[in-house]
């Protein structure tokens, strides 16, 4: 595998590393499926050659992947830090002291950028590589944790009782929501979230990555308030929780496929 080099850009990580994994292989799938199904003919061609014929869908978690990989230190753990965007209560994106390692908002502008402007630029490696990443990184951007509070990792140092089960908040919208909520495999996810008239569709489909990852942020504030309104030390998610979510977890999985099949056509239009 050839060692990633993005365009005009050297990036040496200082900071902790902290948990970034989003949606779980079934919600990064199922953002994917429904991308795949609203993509340009010419964007399906082009990725199916650079991908050798595979498809997003399978290479949706390759960015977390890929941190298994001996690869890892190799030029990967560069974009560590672009799974997500901390946001810490009383603050905007745009208020928030940037990482200075890069985010999941400013990594997806220079991938994009790379790709729209300096295509002819790039080898099919690293090409393929961009692709992998965007097409990972736009399901973190819709992902609310992922948007979390530095001050506790996104979540992660929230702890709460998933079905009497201890764990933490950014656990719980990584994937348990998402296994509890449906015993769907991503292609039922897809073809039953992906049902909406093309008005809609046409109205989530505009916009940047910032405005995109600012819902995300006033999401998982709703998120917080819930789990805070407790006022207990952990707080007991089930049922209740499921219910009152679900139609966030859907929104976010529908609007962030949309949004990625936008980004692919529009860099291969």
């Amino acid at each position: 595998m050839k060692r990633i080099t993005l365009l005009s850009l050297s990036i040496i990580l200082m900071l902790q590393s902290i948990s970034m994994y989003a949606w779980g292989p079934v919600g990064h799938d199922v953002v994917a499926a429904i991308a795949e199904k609203h993509l340009t003919k010419k964007a399906k061609k082009e990725i199916s050659r650079l991908l050798d014929g595979k498809s997003i869908v399978y290479y949706s978690s390759w960015m977390d992947n890929i941190q298994n990989s001996p690869y890892w230190k190799d030029g990967y753990n560069a974009t560590k830090t672009w799974h997500y965007a901390n946001v810490d209560k009383g603050y905007t994106y745009q208020t928030m002291t940037k990482n200075p390692a890069g985010d999941v908002v400013t990594g997806l502008e220079q991938l994009t950028d790379a790709m729209k402007n300096h295509y002819a630029e790039l080898t099919d490696s690293m090409k393929v590589d961009y692709i992998k990443m965007i097409v990972h990184m736009v399901g973190d951007l819709h992902c609310p944790m992922h948007a979390g509070r530095l001050s506790d990792r996104g979540g992660n140092g929230v702890k709460v009782k998933w079905f009497g089960q201890p764990t933490s908040l950014h656990s719980v919208w990584d994937s348990k929501i998402v296994e509890s909520a449906r015993k769907w495999h991503y292609s039922e996810w897809a073809e039953q979230l992906d049902r909406t008239d093309k008005n809609y569709k046409k109205s989530v489909m505009t916009g940047t990555y910032e405005e995109w990852f600012t819902e995300t942020v006033e999401d998982a504030a709703r998120i917080y308030d819930y789990v805070e309104s407790q006022n207990k030390e952990m707080p007991s998610l089930s049922y209740q929780f499921i219910y009152d979510f679900s139609p966030l977890l859907e929104e976010q999985l529908l609007v962030g496929g949309y949004r990625l099949a936008y980004v692919l056509n529009t860099i291969f239009k």
